[in-house]
């Protein structure tokens, strides 16, 4: 692990330590990525599902990778997410949709277990997203008959079991690898805090 950078002046907040555990992730979901698969980190509050994924993002080629976080909670329903996923395509050709060419879009599906269940047990964004994974279309929906392709699009997400529903649709899952993310051990937290602190009575004595 490397020390912490004594001329930092940003907000603690906003500073990423990496660990075993998150480099390892990170190599993951950059295989994942280049071969075209999406990945489902799942985890309780403070394990860096999130961050992991975002960190990603910030350091790919911009020129290569374009990104979209999607928050979900308990109020996204399939229109409200159809939305999102069509204002970030472009039209290619006839009715088919896409990144500029050459590109990849990755959308990020934060939360992804939270939309309320319906009376059939469904969500029905998660049931928008298995359509795309699937078929690789999204419906006109004030005329049925029109079919909108998308191309070069994929999705990675994140959950908590302990928030929304503990479970996700399996016909959704089964596109994803699932990844689990564990609590940070106490050592690593004890090695990263103790830099920190360190650093700042150090600071106060000066």
């Amino acid at each position: 692990m490397a020390p912490f950078d004594k001329t930092y002046e940003g907000l603690y907040i906003n500073i990423i330590v990496p660990t075993a555990d998150t480099t390892r992730q990170k190599f993951l979901l950059d295989l994942h990525v280049r071969a075209r698969k999406g990945m489902l980190f799942v985890g309780t509050a403070g394990t860096g599902k999130s961050i992991i994924i975002k960190n990603y993002f910030n350091q790919v080629d911009p020129e290569v990778i374009v990104n979209q976080s999607i928050s979900m909670n308990s109020y996204t329903d399939s229109a409200a997410l159809q939305v999102v996923i069509e204002s970030q395509v472009d039209k290619l050709s006839g009715n088919n949709y896409g990144p500029q060419p050459g590109r990849t879009l990755i959308y990020f599906m934060d939360d992804v277990n939270m939309p309320k269940l319906d009376k059939y047990f469904t969500q029905s964004p998660i049931c928008l997203v298995r359509q795309i994974l699937d078929y690789g279309l999204v419906y006109n929906r004030d005329k049925l008959a029109l079919q909108m392709y998308l191309h070069d699009v994929m999705f990675t997400a994140c959950m908590n079991p302990k928030s929304g529903s503990f479970n996700i649709d399996i016909r959704l899952s089964r596109h994803f690898t699932l990844v689990s993310c564990l609590t940070t051990e106490r050592e690593i937290l004890k090695t990263i805090y103790f830099q920190i602190l360190n650093n700042h009575y150090e600071t106060m004595d000066k």
